[in-house]
């Protein structure tokens, strides 16, 4: 997990080594595995009754909403793994997140969280 570079090739052109300090080899036996170890603790992060679906690279936090505070603690929540990810040199990409909400009835107050 040390002392490892990489490069790109495109056709001809070949850029140059540059240091890989962080994340899982792709494409090895041990990656997957490493990478589970690695955010084995992220659900620690959150609050009791915000739960979370991690399956690879995908992780998923969901809570039931019945007021305000849950909105309030699920943001919370969403800091919380940011700064973990901020800690670990694990990054998310906002663009690639996105939202669902499952009801039976318009929520009251409307939801608004944030990735920052």
């Amino acid at each position: 997990m040390t002392n490892r570079y990489q490069r790109v090739v495109i056709a001809d052109g070949v850029s140059e080594w540059l240091s890989v300090t962080s994340g899982v080899p792709q494409g090895s036996i041990l990656g997957p595995l490493s990478f589970l170890i690695y955010i084995n603790d992220l659900p620690d992060a959150i609050s009791m009754g915000t739960k979370t679906a991690i399956f690879a690279d995908d992780t998923k936090i969901y809570r039931e909403i019945t007021s305000i505070n849950d909105v309030s603690s699920l943001q919370l929540d969403l800091n919380h793994i940011i700064d973990w990810s901020e800690i670990n040199e694990l990054g998310f990409n906002p663009s690639k997140c996105q939202t669902i909400k499952i009801k039976r009835q318009a929520p009251k107050p409307d939801i608004k969280l944030t990735i920052r």
